[in-house]
């Protein structure tokens, strides 16, 4: 399905802006983007309400759109609920999940290590991006809470420009431990994983600031 002209722009706005070619605290109009996008004001106008919303930018008065930067504080925040939320997915995961959703993780799993092996470029960030996204989200959909699931989807999108910075965002190695410990369907093991994991990668993106 052919998505409208609104959302090509988003899209390549949005790619832009975590790709870090819009870089964070550069001030651009309606016009610029316009012109940089070959796209029309109305598409690029409704493109850039959805960003706004999205917190990628933040409208200025009579000056166009600022690229929001990102804090310290927003990756503290983020992770902070990240793990509250995705230690307890893990935690209901391990009593419901199937032999499909393992199937489905180790899958993940050996892409994740495929590509770790050739990444280069844009291109293959973003689609380390998805495989990483993936898999926690397989995780919070063996648990069996729809609502938990939205939640953890929305915070790891929040995080989406965060995570271009992890040059480990593909390290397939990350990710063994906590499958292992859903197949010995181990809750505490798994919990303490999922815990440790996420902490792990806060530290490293806390680095590159």
């Amino acid at each position: 399905m052919v998505g409208t002209k609104k959302d090509r722009v988003y899209t390549l706005v949005k790619d832009a802006i975590i790709s870090g070619d819009l870089e964070a605290g550069h001030i651009f109009s309606i016009d610029e983007l316009s012109q940089r996008f070959k796209s029309g004001k109305t598409p690029t106008r409704e493109a850039l309400i959805v960003l706004t919303h999205e917190g990628l930018i933040d409208p200025i008065p009579r000056s166009g759109y600022l690229v929001t930067p990102i804090t310290i504080k927003d990756v503290l925040e983020i992770f902070h609920l990240r793990t509250i939320l995705e230690v307890e997915a893990i935690g209901l995961a391990v009593g419901r999940i199937t032999e499909d959703h393992l199937a489905a993780l180790r899958s993940s799993l050996g892409e994740e290590a495929a590509l770790s092996r050739t990444m280069l470029g844009k291109g293959s960030y973003r689609r380390a991006y998805e495989l990483n996204k993936e898999f926690h989200l397989a995780i919070a959909q063996a648990s069996g809470n729809s609502r938990l699931m939205r939640l953890i989807e929305q915070h790891i999108d929040e995080m989406e420009r965060i995570l271009a910075r992890d040059p480990y965002i593909i390290e397939p190695q990350q990710h063994v431990g906590i499958i292992e410990a859903l197949e010995r369907r181990d809750k505490a093991a798994a919990q303490l994983t999922m815990r440790q994991h996420l902490e792990e990668t806060k530290v490293r993106l806390m680095s590159r600031f």
